[in-house]
């Protein structure tokens, strides 16, 4: 697995994770996986179920927020924003962490912040965000 990365206090980020890498997430501390990658989108991935059975049976909080940017939608970013209700230490996750990423900036867009600034700092942390901007333009809130 690799290393997870941290945008904010409780959230981060991380390519395609197995289910041998639920117990060392756990041993790191995380309470929470949020998977945004829809099932059968490669060959070798696998399910988003057999992920959850073996997050719960640790004690993590699994949910499944699968998103395509074609066709991400407000509905997408409500549920990511209702899955991060609470304190808890968070790893999202999708192929690479790219549309991980992409939610985050926009939940935190909706607080306020600025879209730009969020973007360059996401792509500090390594996600770059320029190939999503045509995905995330309806879904910005103006400042």
């Amino acid at each position: 697995m690799e290393s997870p990365i941290q945008l904010d206090a409780l959230y981060f980020v991380a390519p395609q994770i197995v289910a041998d890498d639920l117990s060392e997430l756990k041993a790191m501390g995380f309470e929470r996986v949020i998977n945004n990658r829809p099932d059968a989108e490669s060959d070798g991935q696998p399910s988003g179920e057999s992920l959850r059975v073996v997050a719960e049976a640790l004690g993590l909080e699994y949910i499944s927020n699968p998103i395509a940017l074609p066709s991400l939608s407000q509905v997408e970013v409500d549920l990511q924003e209702k899955a991060l209700n609470g304190d808890k230490k968070t790893l999202a996750f999708c192929r690479t962490g790219t549309r991980s990423s992409v939610l985050w900036v926009l939940l935190e867009n909706s607080q306020g912040k600025e879209v730009e600034s969020l973007t360059s700092y996401v792509s500090s942390k390594g996600f770059d965000l320029s190939r999503c901007s045509s995905a995330m333009a309806p879904l910005l809130k103006a400042k």
